[in-house]
């Protein structure tokens, strides 16, 4: 086996498992896959370029593997994003002291703003 077509899948693999942990949420477990990611990616940059048959299936199926990967990371980083603003306008919501709306209502004090942006986020 050439040394390119072993990074190729080695790569592959990496990406089909990063792909994976991904779709089930395993957020710490996606963080620790960026330098097995990294590593491969090096790998395969050293490699050279594809000299038989074989090495070209091997980097045809890495990159169908990185555009699968890709379209999974794109919707994990849309969700996280979704839920990033869901949280920001909660917080925003709860620290409104409401001044201006018809239910105006006193400011609570500062120690219990905190508790209840807490609770709330």
């Amino acid at each position: 086996m050439s040394e390119f077509r072993k990074a190729a899948e080695d790569l592959r693999a990496v990406l089909e498992a990063e792909a994976a942990i991904a779709r089930q949420a395993q957020l710490t477990e996606l963080v620790k896959m960026v330098d097995r990611k990294r590593e491969a990616v090096a790998a395969l940059a050293g490699a050279g370029v594809p000299e038989d048959d074989a090495s070209r299936d091997a980097l045809a199926a890495m990159l169908r593997a990185a555009e699968e990967n890709a379209l999974v990371l794109g919707a994990v980083a849309g969700a996280l994003e979704m839920v990033r603003e869901r949280l920001r306008q909660d917080v925003t919501g709860a620290a409104d002291p409401g001044l201006y709306g018809p239910a105006a209502r006193r400011r609570p004090l500062r120690h219990t703003l905190a508790a209840q942006l807490d609770h709330t986020a």
